[in-house]
């Protein structure tokens, strides 16, 4: 098609990164042509990237890197060889797609999380939470006229668990092969660090959602929406009673704002 343009986005976050392939039409619109997750390790040192990669060669690279320097450079080398593109990397700043951000030193925010509340309210101008479900578990809140006003990093369920299997003597639980089929007290070890990780996250999810929203409702604005993202997402959301959404491209969706 006339115009079109392929576009690789990436999510590399501290132990896995997200990919997917874009066709931009040029008006507007894009197509997903193909999508993917490569979990921890040196994804770019591989012999081979995703074939789609080659079969639909990227026009344009865009990514949100919070692995460090040294990955973003080795990410930019590998692509450079392979495509002749130039990865451009997302940066925070003090405003951008109709959100000022709460940060008193703006590079201090992590760009996936910048990422994430810029396409929260590009996908409504209304209060939100975001929560970041991944190695961290990040909370980030968005008021009223693209206001952000800052949020939260805990552990995430893998760090609370390496943390109970390494300075533990009795509590040395394993990644099930399921997740828990309930969140009630559990009557042994294994079932009650299993059931107690996502019951923390849920617990600070929805804590800081309800505060929130009873912001909102002093001030007049409709109650917030709560969109969930992150690898362990999909894990913590079932179990999280306030009314939300999964939106797993979300870091991916806000790059289109930083990196039109």
């Amino acid at each position: 098609m006339s115009g079109a343009l392929n576009i690789l986005e990436l999510d590399q976050g501290n132990t896995r990164a997200k990919w997917r392939l874009l066709v931009d039409h040029g008006d507007g619109a894009a197509t997903v042509l193909d999508r993917g997750v490569f979990e921890s390790g040196a994804w770019w040192a591989a012999a081979s990237l995703p074939p789609a990669w080659t079969a639909h060669a990227p026009g344009r690279i865009r990514a949100a890197n919070v692995a460090g320097a040294s990955v973003a450079e080795a990410v930019a080398a590998r692509m450079q060889r392979e495509f002749g593109v130039e990865v451009e990397f997302a940066r925070v700043t003090a405003e951008c797609g109709g959100v000022r951000c709460a940060y008193r030193e703006v590079s201090r925010l992590g760009v996936d999380r910048w990422l994430a509340v810029l396409a929260a309210f590009r996908r409504a101008p209304t209060p939100a939470l975001v929560a970041d479900c991944g190695s961290a578990v990040t909370l980030d809140l968005l008021g009223a006229n693209g206001a952000h006003l800052g949020g939260y990093i805990v552990p995430g369920l893998g760090l609370m668990r390496r943390a109970l299997y390494s300075d533990t003597d009795a509590v040395k639980v394993t990644q099930p092969p399921e997740p828990p089929v309930s969140l009630a007290p559990a009557r042994d070890t294994a079932g009650a660090v299993n059931r107690g990780l996502p019951l923390m996250v849920v617990g600070a999810v929805e804590r800081a959602y309800d505060a929130l929203a009873h912001q909102c409702a002093l001030e007049g604005q409709p109650a917030p929406r709560l969109l969930i993202c992150g690898g362990d997402g999909s894990l913590v959301a079932p179990w999280c009673d306030r009314p939300h959404e999964v939106a797993e491209d979300l870091v991916m969706e806000g790059l289109a704002l930083t990196n039109p």
